[in-house]
């Protein structure tokens, strides 16, 4: 369930957390009538600017958004670079 005192975009990282890559009319459907569609659009347009979701067009005016893959962090040392002495 969404968290009444959520930002935005913590609602938005919820939703995707429990559905999965979904359409952005999707998430909005999921927030409305709490949120407009362009509070939406904007949260999901700075999310995406700065990595914390992905955005992708689908068809001339679909877009799919969906959290990143979690990544390994390339500054850590790899497993083998871990074994040499």
């Amino acid at each position: 369930m969404i968290t009444i005192h959520a930002t935005t975009e913590e609602r938005i990282i919820e939703i995707l957390e429990s559905t999965g890559a979904c359409s952005l009319d999707d998430v909005v459907r999921f927030l409305h009538p709490h949120l407009s569609w362009s509070d939406v659009f904007v949260a999901v347009d700075r999310m995406s600017r700065d990595g914390r979701l992905l955005l992708r067009q689908l068809g001339y005016s679909t877009y799919q958004i969906a959290l990143p893959s979690p990544l390994v962090n390339p500054r850590l040392p790899s497993r083998q670079e871990e074994a040499q002495p």
